[in-house]
C-alpha cells in the first residue's frame, strides 16, 4: 500500500475527531479537561458543515448562533452526515481563539488569534506564532486524546455513547464517559 492509499484509508479519522469533538463539548458543557488542572472552554461557534459519507453533494450547512446545538445539527448526525469543517471557539488561558477546523486533513484555516500587544513588527510576528502555536497545542492534545479512546479496547463503548447522544436530545453524564476512559493515555501527535 502506497501513502496515498494509506492516508485515503484513514480520511474517516478527521470526521469522526470532529463528532469526538462536538460530544465532549456537549457533554461537559464546553469546557474541556486540558491534562493536569488545565480547563480549556471549546465550543463550535457559528458554522458547521455536515456531508453524507458516500453522497458527497448532499451537504448541511448550518450557519448562525449555536448551529451545533440545533435539532438540525442532531438530525443531520442521525441521517448519517459527519461534520467535515467547524467553525470552533477556544478560551485558553484567558484569552480567545477562532479557527475552522476542516476535518479531511486536521487542516487549521482562518485563526484568529488575541490582540496583538507588541508594537515592533518582529515582536508581533512571534507573539502572532506563539497563538498560533497555542491553538495547535491544543488541537494536538485533544486529537491525541481522542486517538488514544479511538485505538482502545474502550472504543465500543464511547461510540456506544455517541451513537446514543446521537439518538436523543439529551447528553450522557461526563462523569460516566471519565470514569469510562480513565487511564487511556494520550497519545502525542
Amino acid at each position: 500500500m502506497d501513502l496515498v492509499d494509506l492516508i485515503e484509508s484513514h480520511r474517516f479519522l478527521g470526521p469522526e475527531f470532529l463528532t469526538w469533538l462536538w460530544f465532549r463539548s456537549e457533554m461537559h458543557d464546553g469546557m474541556l479537561p486540558l491534562g493536569g488542572r488545565n480547563v480549556c472552554e471549546l465550543h463550535i461557534d457559528d458554522k458547521i458543515t455536515l456531508e453524507a459519507d458516500m453522497v458527497e453533494t448532499e451537504q448541511s450547512v448550518l450557519k448562525g448562533g449555536a448551529p451545533a446545538v440545533t435539532p438540525e445539527a442532531r438530525e443531520a448526525l442521525r441521517q448519517a452526515k459527519v461534520p467535515t469543517q467547524a467553525r470552533i471557539r477556544i478560551h485558553h488561558d484567558g484569552l480567545e481563539y477562532l479557527f475552522t477546523l476542516k476535518a479531511a486533513a486536521l487542516q487549521l484555516s482562518a485563526l484568529k488569534v488575541p490582540t496583538i500587544l507588541t508594537k515592533e513588527d518582529d515582536d508581533k510576528f512571534y507573539e502572532r506564532m506563539n497563538y498560533v502555536e497555542i491553538v495547535e497545542n491544543v488541537v494536538d492534545h485533544f486529537y491525541g486524546e481522542f486517538m488514544g479512546v479511538r485505538l482502545s479496547n474502550k472504543w465500543d463503548k464511547v461510540a456506544d455513547q455517541m451513537r446514543t447522544w446521537v439518538r436523543s436530545d439529551g447528553v450522557p453524564s461526563a462523569d460516566d464517559y471519565t470514569s469510562l476512559v480513565a487511564g487511556i493515555p494520550v497519545l502525542a501527535r
